[in-house]
C-alpha cells in the first residue's frame, strides 16, 4: 500500500462522512435517543436505563462506522500489522505519559477545586458500580473504536497534514468538551470549566499516539487501556 505523509488518511467522502458524524454523536443522538425513551419505547412496552442508552448510544456509533469507515479502518489495521512494534512502543510511552500528565493536571487543579471528580467522571463510575459488565462491553470494546475513530481519525487525522498545532488543538478541545458539554449548557458552573482539563492530557496523548503509532488503532488500543484500568479501580 502506498503511503502518503504520515498516516494512512481517509479518502475525501470518508472525511465528509466522518465529520458529519462527529456532530451527530457528540449532540444529535444525545436528544434523538432520548426523544425515543421517553415517547417512543414507552408505547412498546419498555424504556431503556442510562446504561442500556448508553450502550445503545456507542453501538450505534460503532455499527455505523464500520458501516462507512470500513474501508479506513480496514487500511489502518493493516497499517498497525504492518509495523506492529512501532504501535506498542506509542501505546506503552503513551500510556506512561498519560499517567504523569493527569497526575499533573489533578495536582494543579487540588489548589483550585475541593472535589476533583467531574461530572462526567461522577455519573460513569455511579454505573458502572451498578452495572461493571456493561460498562466494560462500553468503556473498553464501544467508546475506544467510536471515539479514536472519530477525534483522532477524523478530527486528527484530517487536520494533521495541514497544521500540527492545530491538529492537536482542534481535536483536544473537542473531545474534552465532548464529555462535559452537557453539563456545560444545563448546569454551568465556573468549576466545571476547569473540569475541562482534566481530559486535555488524554486528547493530548491520543493524539500523539496517532501521530507516531502510524495507525488510528494505536490510540484505539491505548484508549481501551485507560478506561480498563479506570473501571477496575472503580469496581475494586
Amino acid at each position: 500500500m502506498k503511503k502518503k505523509g504520515f498516516l494512512h488518511p481517509m479518502n475525501q467522502v470518508e472525511t465528509i462522512v466522518g465529520w458529519v458524524y462527529v456532530f451527530v454523536h457528540m449532540f444529535a443522538m444525545v436528544f434523538i435517543l432520548s426523544a425515543l425513551n421517553s415517547h417512543v419505547f414507552p408505547g412498546l412496552g419498555f424504556q431503556l436505563s442510562s446504561t442500556w442508552l448508553n450502550l445503545l448510544y456507542y453501538a450505534v456509533g460503532f455499527f455505523f462506522l464500520l458501516g462507512f469507515l470500513f474501508h479506513f479502518l480496514r487500511e489502518s489495521f493493516a497499517d498497525m500489522c504492518g509495523n506492529i512494534m512501532n504501535t506498542l512502543v506509542a501505546v506503552l510511552a503513551g500510556f506512561v505519559a498519560y499517567i504523569f500528565l493527569s497526575g499533573l493536571v489533578n495536582y494543579l487543579l487540588s489548589f483550585f477545586l475541593s472535589d476533583l471528580t467531574n461530572p462526567n467522571t461522577e455519573a460513569v463510575n455511579q454505573v458502572t458500580k451498578l452495572n461493571p459488565n456493561k460498562m466494560l462491553v462500553i468503556g473498553v470494546l464501544l467508546a475506544p473504536v467510536v471515539e479514536e475513530t472519530l477525534f483522532r481519525g477524523v478530527v486528527f487525522g484530517s487536520l494533521r497534514p495541514k497544521n500540527a498545532v492545530l491538529a492537536y488543538l482542534i481535536s483536544t478541545l473537542m473531545f474534552s468538551f465532548y464529555h462535559l458539554w452537557q453539563s456545560l449548557v444545563f448546569s454551568f458552573s465556573p468549576q466545571t470549566l476547569l473540569y475541562l482539563l482534566q481530559y486535555v492530557p488524554a486528547g493530548l496523548v491520543l493524539g500523539w499516539c496517532y501521530d507516531h503509532g502510524r495507525s488510528v488503532w494505536a490510540p484505539v488500543f491505548l484508549h481501551m487501556i485507560i478506561n480498563y484500568v479506570s473501571i477496575t479501580v472503580t469496581i475494586g
